[in-house]
């Protein structure tokens, strides 16, 4: 068949309402019910023969006409949007680098989405990696834009390229969709498994929402939530379905069930355990600061206490003490700048001690006093030879015997 009749037969196929928007469901990990999807594209024949994309869109993209196609599916997005009413999810389109010279794009988004009476918060756009990495300031600025226009943007295909991780970070965009290659050994291997762990560590990092697509296994899928993922894409949920089944799904599917295991039992589930690692050191110290003494810095890694208003993040160490001192109540505070200045811990440190405890009563700004325990460890960086710590205070405001 010739390209010039098969791209006839596709805008032919537009016409009579063969192509379609399929919908593949978007699952939220832990809960199993459905967060979000992505409109897909299928050409349907009157004799039921489904058409993939794989097998026209190349030629759309050729004769520089797929932009129709992708108008096409959005608007089909937003009257499903619509349709769902108050059981409307986040809706993903694909839009290709070609978008990016449209100048009128936002005003046509924004009148797809006012005409439907719509959130802009239920319609994503989609770009690929290497729609980025093959125009980087073009396509960064276009995703800008659709961002400062409420728009939430999806990078997809995450980590089927060479450039993934020094995008990324430039991109403004606020959902990862972690490609499938990356569950090529289907996640049994331990090179494969702290692969995939890294990626979900750098993409919280950087606050990002994920979805995994090309989930097929429960072997995958066990292991993607001991990484902390936030919504699953693929074929052990579902498969892209036509709109009214999507619909119905939304509306009328009780959730799936999701096998989660012990992170516990298995040792190779490294995120998962120091993650609860990480929340558990968090419920008990509500202030964790971390300084280097010889250059005499700080920064607050955790701050939810009256300090958090009464301390700037990051300073000199010995501005910070001095805030502390001012909050101690006056009997204490002689005792807790003695014990905690720069000089007596590091004094400590050459005596060989590995921590400086002391408790005191501090005065938050409404004149409340709180008992407090400050401890401090001192900590080694093997390619440095300044003297570090890390801070924790705990909060003491108990009954006496607690810990009896």
């Amino acid at each position: 068949m010739e390209k010039k009749y098969l791209l006839n037969d596709i805008v032919a196929a537009m016409e009579s309402g063969e192509l379609q928007a399929y919908y593949q469901p978007q699952y939220n990990a832990k809960q199993g019910v459905i967060g979000g999807a992505e409109a897909l594209v299928r050409w349907v024949k009157k004799d039921g023969t489904v058409v993939l994309p794989k097998d026209f869109i190349p030629i759309l993209e050729e004769a520089g006409q797929l932009s129709l196609v992708d108008w096409f599916v959005v608007e089909d997005a937003c009257k499903t949007i619509k349709q769902l009413g108050d059981r409307a999810v986040r809706i993903s389109v694909n839009f290709g680098r070609e978008h990016a010279g449209d100048g009128q794009f936002i005003e046509k988004l924004n009148r797809l989405v006012e005409s439907y009476g719509i959130d802009k918060y239920y319609l994503g756009v989609e770009i690929t990696e290497s729609d980025v990495a093959a125009d980087k300031e073009k396509v960064m600025n276009w995703v800008h834009d659709i961002e400062q226009a409420g728009y939430m943007v999806s990078i997809d295909d995450f980590g089927s390229g060479m450039s993934s991780m020094s995008f990324v970070k430039d991109v403004p965009a606020r959902i990862l969709k972690i490609d499938r290659s990356f569950l090529n050994d289907n996640c049994l291997t331990e090179k494969g498994k702290i692969t995939l762990e890294s990626v979900f560590y750098f993409a919280h990092r950087l606050n990002l929402i994920t979805v995994v697509e090309g989930v097929e296994t429960q072997e995958q899928l066990q292991f993607i939530n001991t990484c902390d993922c936030d919504y699953i894409q693929g074929f052990i949920f579902s498969e892209p379905v036509p709109k009214g089944d999507f619909i119905t799904m939304c509306v009328d599917e009780a959730p799936v069930e999701i096998k989660t295991t012990d992170p516990f039992d298995d040792q190779s589930a490294v995120f998962e355990q120091v993650r609860i690692l990480i929340e558990s050191v968090y419920k008990k110290f509500p202030v964790i600061k971390f300084a280097n003494l010889s250059k005499n810095s700080y920064t607050f890694m955790r701050r939810e206490n009256f300090l958090n208003s009464a301390i700037p993040e990051t300073g000199t160490y010995d501005d910070c003490l001095r805030s502390v001192v001012d909050m101690t109540v006056p009997e204490s505070k002689d005792e807790i700048e003695k014990a905690f200045n720069r000089k007596s811990l590091l004094d400590a440190y050459a005596a060989g001690k590995k921590r400086v405890l002391r408790i005191a009563n501090q005065i938050d700004e409404h004149g409340n006093v709180h008992k407090v325990a400050i401890e401090d460890y001192f900590m080694e960086n093997p390619r440095s030879k300044d003297v570090y710590i890390v801070s924790f205070l705990q909060s003491l405001d108990f009954e006496d015997g607690t810990y009896v």
